[in-house]
């Protein structure tokens, strides 16, 4: 089972537009937390995110190299190579 990931970015005028990158952030285990950790490294203050329902602008090339992959659910053989 993959984890739930959200796409955030910081509102603008929080930052510049060229910084209104969109993160990939992983879901919290609660409501306390005063920021979100993006996967990287980015803090996003309460307040300053803007909760994305599709990847929107430039996606932040750090939070792609570092994101989990999923992992594969199937039931598959994984010492069996695809048949043709």
């Amino acid at each position: 089972m993959s984890m739930p990931v959200l796409l955030v970015r910081k509102r603008a005028g929080v930052v510049g537009e060229t910084q209104r990158t969109c993160h990939l952030v992983p879901v919290p285990d609660d409501d306390t937390q005063v920021a979100l950790t993006a996967y990287c490294g980015e803090l996003i203050h309460r307040g300053e995110a803007e909760l994305l329902t599709q990847p929107s602008g430039m996606p932040c090339v750090g939070c792609l190299f570092r994101v989990p992959m999923p992992r594969d659910t199937s039931t598959r053989d994984p010492g069996r190579g695809t048949e043709s």
